[in-house]
């Protein structure tokens, strides 16, 4: 990795990226990187759902080796109804 011509700090593979072009809000149709929150108990009820819609989460993923379908299907229908919260 080589060291910029200013500073000590390091050159990243980008090039120009800075702290301020992380740090600055993207739009959702501009951004390509994907969210994926796998849900667990923490996150089951509504709130916590529509807090994940919220940050940006684009994919719901159930862990199927925990729980039993009956508890998914309770998740699921959580989510869809945080997720018509949020067209609102």
């Amino acid at each position: 990795m080589s060291l910029s011509n200013t500073s000590e700090v390091p050159l990243l593979s980008g090039g120009f990226i800075t702290v301020d072009t992380v740090k600055r809000p993207t739009e959702l149709v501009n951004r390509r990187t994907k969210i994926v929150c796998t849900l667990g108990p923490a996150c089951w009820e509504v709130p916590q759902l529509e807090s994940l819609i919220d940050a940006g989460m684009n994919v719901a993923r159930f862990n199927f080796s925990h729980g039993d379908h009956k508890g998914h299907k309770a998740c699921l229908d959580r989510l869809r109804e945080a997720a018509k919260n949020k067209e609102q």
